[in-house]
């Protein structure tokens, strides 16, 4: 029988009361700044919010943005939204009301959908990084490769398949005895925080966990590696400064997004796999910066890196200064 079903078999004849909630331990020292901080995760939310609703509005009004990249973007946006949305609530119950407990089977919905949602932005980056290989390398043909058609596809795979890692641990991790203690230390359910308060040995299943985290995260940054490996050596043949320039500007806005996502997810996975000791603030602190930093700068950088972007915010800023009433029912006519 494989080990990590082993427990949930024989639960029934354990003889344990099983715990109804979960508590969340967060920062070990914050002394009174609970609505400090309770304020910048509500400001922060609030501009994740905005930044990624403004991203699908703009594309879905500027025809010049109905790209194969841009659909990826949107994507991306809706992933983000849910990623916050899955973790920002919870804090801001934590640092405003107090309220550090979670019912038993909320922890698990939580914790699926904040997996799902980091399965899902791995796939999409990496989507989007063989999106940039195929326009600089393969130019003439790019338009027949990369259609709006295939990446609708190649985001439709990317929600699919991130269904797979979040089913398999949460399925795990949700079948284990849970006698107490109860305490997660952490500001949300992570897997590896919630599995190892299990009244049994969890190591394999912390293991397996650790695997499929690594496969999926490593799996998509080895895919983005290569792809910008690839651009750079096309990119070093073209002779004219100005074509390269061009080029390296066109991929400089992924490569910004694909480092605030995966650096600090590399850390604390290698950091993991390699046993090193993490302060536990600074393993909350981490935490919290992979999880909500990318949906709130993803936005920004998009949109003042892409020209049409800027030129339709601009015009919108000048719009309003000349004629303020064009303010209240242009933005969402426009």
């Amino acid at each position: 029988m494989e080990p990590g079903w082993k427990p949930f078999r024989l639960q029934e004849n354990l003889n344990y009361t099983s715990i109804t909630q979960f508590t969340f331990e967060g920062f070990t020292d914050k002394g009174n700044m609970s609505a400090l901080i309770g304020s910048v995760f509500l400001i922060s939310y609030i501009m994740t919010l905005t930044g990624n609703l403004f991203i699908f509005y703009i594309v879905r009004k500027l025809q010049k943005l109905h790209t194969p990249m841009y659909i990826m973007i949107v994507n991306l946006a809706v992933s983000d939204i849910m990623y916050s949305t899955t973790i920002s609530p919870q804090l801001m119950h934590f640092y405003f009301l107090g309220i550090k407990e979670i019912a038993f089977n909320m922890c698990f919905v939580q914790m699926f959908f904040l997996h799902y949602a980091a399965c899902v932005d791995s796939f999409l980056m990496a989507a989007m990084s063989i999106d940039r290989f195929v326009s600089i390398c393969f130019p003439l043909r790019y338009p027949s490769i990369i259609t709006n058609s295939i990446a609708y596809i190649m985001c439709v795979i990317a929600w699919i398949f991130g269904l797979l890692v979040p089913f398999v641990l949460v399925l795990y991790s949700f079948c284990l005895p849970y006698c107490g203690p109860n305490k997660v230390i952490h500001l949300y359910c992570q897997h590896s925080q919630v599995a190892r308060l299990a009244c049994m040995d969890t190591a394999y299943i912390t293991a397996r966990a650790l695997v499929l985290g690594c496969t999926v995260l490593l799996g998509s940054f080895f895919i983005i590696f290569l792809s910008y490996m690839k651009i750079i050596m096309a990119v070093l043949k073209i002779k004219t400064k100005e074509g390269k320039t061009k080029a390296f500007y066109t991929c400089s806005t992924q490569l910004i997004v694909v480092t605030i996502f995966y650096v600090p997810r590399i850390f604390v996975y290698l950091a993991t796999l390699f046993r090193l000791y993490i302060p536990t603030d600074l393993n909350t602190a981490l935490g919290i910066i992979y999880c909500l930093f990318p949906p709130l700068v993803n936005p920004v950088i998009y949109s003042f890196r892409t020209h049409e972007i800027r030129q339709f915010i601009l015009k919108k800023i000048v719009l309003r200064k000349i004629d303020p009433k064009h303010d209240k029912i242009g933005i969402f006519a426009a």
